[in-house]
């Protein structure tokens, strides 16, 4: 800006043509740059966001699986040992052992559940967690009840309202749910008349397989997070640093009742929890579902029943996974923690001897 003096007066002269063109110039540049920025920011945000929301269900869903896992019990006790599994009448024992009428399993769902319908890993177990639907019961704080996690494929039928069912255009959507199997205390069958529920998977398998409900009504499993398509339990030492030293179990594979079935009486796990469980829970969003779906025609397996079967190959079977969920352009996430189990009792496996 240029001024001019005359005497005692200053006369403003104002900007030239030159000036005005060169200060849009420079603040057009400016705000392209600002706006740009704005731009990518909010781009960024947004695809965070999304991608958060999207997981928001499976996060969820990991946590609550991860913490009832770590609440897992089989409330051990001490008894006489015998000789023999059944003792005859008038019988000395021979010591002292461990016992429990409770039950933890891990597995490949497969060979666990016996069917083909449930793809990768599932655990089941008895804890705490008081879920009773019987409101006399609600001022107790330490119901017993059996637990379990599973990948099912299945359809959401049941959550459809019955006024809509008539219409063909609403049907149910078919996909891989994460289960979660909770009969409430009324339907507790480890304790039931049939002994021999305790000593081999009746307590629920059956009820999973052939989708058991309550009287009322109401199922014992339900879904807690859609597009899950693999879980991985990997039960394990306190003492193991890396995959190579799982001798706890090296296929994935534990049972707190194996003795029984395998009649070893001096295995490891007979009447015991795992110290620490690795799990490990791969979710893809909804979009790529669909997308997945118009592509194959159809729901489609995407892990590989070859896959995580032993310990060992944990690392490569994982990276395998990741390489195919990414060739068919599918976004996903892996969950993955190492949860200890409270109550277990391992290092004084000593006296199972």
């Amino acid at each position: 800006m240029k001024h001019k003096k005359r005497g005692f007066f200053r006369r403003i002269i104002g900007f030239t043509l030159l000036e005005l063109m060169v200060s849009m110039v420079v603040l057009a540049l400016l705000m392209l740059v600002v706006f740009n920025m704005l731009e990518t920011t909010t781009k960024a945000w947004s695809q965070s966001t999304e991608r958060v929301q999207t997981f928001k269900e499976a996060r969820v869903a990991f946590e609550g699986l991860t913490r009832r896992i770590g609440q897992a019990m089989l409330n051990t006790y001490f008894d006489y040992k015998y000789r023999t599994p059944v003792p005859r009448p008038n019988e000395r024992p021979t010591g002292y052992e461990r016992k429990s009428d409770l039950h933890f399993i891990s597995g490949r769902s497969e060979d666990v559940l016996e069917s083909e319908r449930f793809p990768t890993h599932c655990v089941f177990f008895q804890a705490p967690l008081s879920f009773s639907l019987d409101p006399s019961n609600q001022s107790f704080g330490s119901l017993l009840n059996s637990w379990g996690y599973y990948i099912e494929r299945n359809t959401d039928e049941d959550q459809i309202p019955e006024f809509l069912t008539g219409f063909e255009t609403i049907t149910g959507k078919e996909r891989y749910r994460l289960m979660e199997f909770r009969p409430p205390t009324e339907n507790f069958k480890v304790y039931s008349s049939d002994l021999k529920t305790r000593y081999n998977t009746e307590w629920f398998k059956n009820d999973v397989v052939q989708k058991a409900y309550t009287p009322g009504g109401r199922p014992f499993s339900r879904a807690i997070a859609e597009n899950i398509v693999a879980l991985i339990i990997e039960p394990k030492e306190s003492t193991s640093t890396t995959e190579t030293d799982n001798s706890l179990a090296p296929d994935y594979e534990y049972d707190s009742r194996r003795f029984q079935k395998d009649k070893k009486p001096k295995d490891p796990t007979k009447h015991q929890l795992p110290p620490l469980i690795d799990v490990t829970m791969v979710a893809i969003d909804e979009g790529s579902a669909i997308r997945n779906e118009q592509r194959e025609g159809q729901l489609t397996e995407i892990v590989p029943k070859n896959l995580f079967q032993k310990v060992t190959d944990y690392d490569k079977d994982l990276d395998e996974l990741k390489r195919i969920l990414e060739s068919k352009n599918i976004k996903y996430r892996v969950f993955h923690e190492t949860v200890a189990v409270r109550a277990s009792k391992f290092s004084d496996s000593a006296l199972q001897r």
